[in-house]
């Protein structure tokens, strides 16, 4: 499954970026599409087969599942 995800600062994409691709899964930094919305503007698309739940951060805001031109939310962080 294709994922994106976003970020409250650059830095933690950056960071997040150099995880996921340590973790042999295939991700690139990406601006994010007009329809997200984020507080840095920078995201990281990736494939991921694994439970999401095993990488989740303070750091990661949303993560949306890509499914074709459209995004579903998966994940939110507590406000």
């Amino acid at each position: 499954m294709t994922y994106i995800v976003l970020f409250y600062t650059n830095s933690s994409a950056l960071k997040f970026a150099k995880f996921i691709q340590r973790l042999n899964f295939q991700g690139e930094l990406i601006p994010l599409p007009r329809k997200l919305t984020s507080s840095c503007g920078l995201g990281v698309k990736f494939e991921f087969t694994l439970n999401l739940a095993e990488i989740i951060s303070d750091e990661i805001e949303k993560i949306y599942a890509v499914e074709g031109n459209q995004y579903q939310l998966v994940y939110h962080a507590q406000e």
